[in-house]
């Protein structure tokens, strides 16, 4: 009577030392990657309740912007009540992260440009800063002016930013300073990028915002890339802008992601329509089981919805879109992601999307990494392509003969497609992985070769 019981417990004891090897391997690529890129997240200060301080994944950041305080046109600082927050600074500490107060934001901005005029202002306001951070235990300030208007704005901000890197230099020379960008010439002319870049650690790209309640026609919130018929802008075009013709090191640039979408009244995208609300996403996930119906745009390179009467359209982010970003990140050589904002996607205690970005950091893409196929041991390659639609191969090296398994794993966890189990011979060895029953979504393949275990991550994206 007891036999099935005790078979159990075993096969779960094997289930659970499997699950812990694979997320002890996983948070050791995570902390390696840390190593290489940035990823910066948002904490708005009315976030305190909906994401507690023991609730921030901290294994998937490595800096925090506290959102937001602000200066007063007399050089003083104000700031949003809930920003008391000590238990996020020592939790971000314990984990050996970073953590910014974020100085400006949407309304709170007016004070930037009476103090940024005034030399006496600018150095009382830099001053207080200063006491701001070291008081608090920040580890620098981030600026967020929006938005500069004019030539001498623009001068201004240059010099409160040189200011406040010169004040922080003599008080304590790893206190940060960074900033946010913006993805085009109509407000970017009135930042000096070029004089800044020599002052500020790094810059945020808000790559979103793209469509909203300002456009006549539904559109993507934040596409990384955006058809010719479409002159709103994307993430690509910004890199391309403050890179290509504003001067802003690549290394000094993080691509911004959205926790959030928008959703419009309109009959299809880039229609005719009215609305624009913005959603967070842990209330746009919900309404894939509620009768909406998701597509993919392959050109811009991220997801949307439509509701059962085709009147209404919800763009978003999701863990997809997010992995082909960090993509992107990782192949043009940018320094990492700037979220906005934590808390967004808090879902039954998960957050899937922070999870996503952990996950795309964690793993290299289909030209890192790329070895020679002369390999001399057991080895698992890139699989080619990836992102792919429908269909991509696998390549493998063994150097004996073994017993061989090769598993496609949902981005939960759970296997999808067995491709291999059985003995191979020693050499390499190619396999097509057929998808087209697949939806699109971050997968990962793994092959176990005698002790040789390793695992990889690829993007279906239809």
């Amino acid at each position: 009577m007891h036999k099935p019981h005790v078979h159990f417990m075993k096969a779960q004891s094997r289930l659970l030392t499997a699950c812990w090897i694979f997320i002890t391997v996983f948070f050791c690529a995570v902390s390696s990657a840390l190593t290489q890129y940035r990823v910066v997240g948002y904490y708005p200060g009315w976030m305190k309740s909906t994401l507690p301080a023991n609730k921030v994944l901290f294994q998937y950041l490595t800096h925090i912007n506290h959102a937001f305080a602000w200066p007063n046109a007399d050089g003083s600082i104000s700031s949003y009540s809930e920003i008391s927050h000590p238990e996020l600074i020592i939790a971000t500490h314990q984990a050996g992260r970073k953590i910014l107060i974020s100085l400006g934001g949407w309304g709170n901005s007016d004070g930037f440009a009476p103090i940024a005029a005034d030399t006496t202002k600018r150095k009382l306001f830099v001053q207080n800063l200063l006491n701001f951070c070291q008081t608090r235990g920040y580890d620098g300030a981030d600026f967020d002016w929006e938005f500069p208007a004019t030539t001498a704005d623009r001068a201004n901000l240059t010099a409160l930013v040189k200011e406040t890197r010169e004040a922080f230099n003599l008080a304590n020379p790893s206190l940060l300073v960074t900033m946010v960008a913006v993805a085009g010439d109509w407000n970017g002319k009135w930042h000096d990028y070029a004089k800044l870049s020599a002052y500020v650690d790094w810059f945020n790209l808000m790559a979103y915002d793209f469509h909203g309640t300002w456009t006549t026609h539904s559109g993507h919130n934040a596409p990384l890339y955006a058809p010719a018929t479409d002159f709103d802008g994307s993430g690509h075009q910004g890199v391309q802008y403050l890179y290509g013709s504003r001067g802003i090191p690549k290394a000094k640039l993080h691509l911004g992601a959205p926790f959030y979408g928008k959703e419009f009244n309109a009959t299809r995208l880039y229609g005719p329509s009215t609305g624009g609300t913005q959603l967070e996403y842990n209330s746009i996930a919900p309404r894939m089981s509620t009768g909406w119906t998701r597509y993919w745009d392959n050109v811009a390179k991220v997801p949307y919805l439509m509701n059962g009467s085709n009147n209404r359209f919800v763009t978003f982010d999701d863990s997809l879109s997010l992995s082909i970003k960090f993509d992107y990140i990782k192949q043009n050589g940018l320094g990492g992601m700037m979220i906005w904002a934590l808390g967004q996607d808090v879902i039954n205690n998960t957050q899937p999307l922070l999870q996503a970005v952990g996950i795309a950091m964690s793993t290299p893409t289909a030209i890192e990494d790329d070895r020679s196929t002369a390999a001399t041991s057991f080895e698992l390659f890139n699989n080619y392509p990836n992102p792919f639609n429908a269909s991509t191969t696998i390549a493998f090296h063994l150097d004996r003969e073994t017993p061989v398994k090769l598993t496609i794993y949902n981005i939960i966890g759970e296997s999808v497609a067995v491709l291999i189990n059985s003995k191979m011979a020693p050499g390499r060895h190619v396999v097509a992985w057929d998808a087209s029953n697949q939806s699109s979504a971050v997968y990962f393949y793994r092959l176990e070769a005698g002790d040789f275990k390793e695992t990889k991550r690829m993007v279906l994206a239809k």
